[in-house]
């Protein structure tokens, strides 16, 4: 099997981000707000100067919103618009009028797609001598990433420690 060919699904995600006086940020606590609604395009939000204020220059806050999906039909002013106008049902249009639009990323392969039903316990040899590991062969987080890694590795050792040189 070549992994090089093999074609998984993925997930795609737009992050958008604006910035604002750090005065007028509506929540000081280090939150992730989820949207739970079911309604709406925003995936989570933050104000990521919550977490590190050195993301922004001093008297300044960054926020960071993500959508899932490309929005390949919408254009970028447009898209803007309907994360402002969301956001503004969540936080008010006076907080988020003062929000000034910096940038938007259009990430194609953002993480793998893994709907159900997906195998998260992957065997991590391919053919003797190849391995694979990484966020794609098991959950698609840092912590599956690691334990992917420390499976190969432990293939690679116990395969090193039977063959004889």
């Amino acid at each position: 099997m070549d992994p090089g060919r093999v074609k998984k699904p993925v997930r795609s995600t737009v992050c958008l981000y604006f910035s604002l006086d750090s005065e007028k940020v509506p929540v000081k606590d280090p939150i992730l707000f989820l949207n739970g609604s079911g309604r709406g395009i925003v995936n989570n939000m933050f104000f990521a100067t919550n977490v590190a204020p050195s993301y922004a220059p001093p008297g300044k806050a960054l926020v960071s919103v993500s959508l899932i999906g490309l929005f390949d039909d919408v254009s970028d002013q447009e898209l803007v618009g309907r994360v402002v106008k969301e956001m503004s049902g969540w936080f008010g249009e006076a907080s988020v009028g003062s929000w000034s639009y910096l940038r938007m990323y259009r990430i194609g392969f953002a993480q793998p797609n893994q709907c159900p039903p997906t195998d998260l316990v992957k065997d991590p040899k391919l053919s003797p001598g190849l391995y694979i590991c990484g966020d794609y062969v098991t959950s698609a987080t840092f912590d599956g990433a690691l334990a992917s890694g420390r499976r190969a590795v432990e293939a690679l050792l116990k395969d090193r420690v039977t063959v004889k040189l």
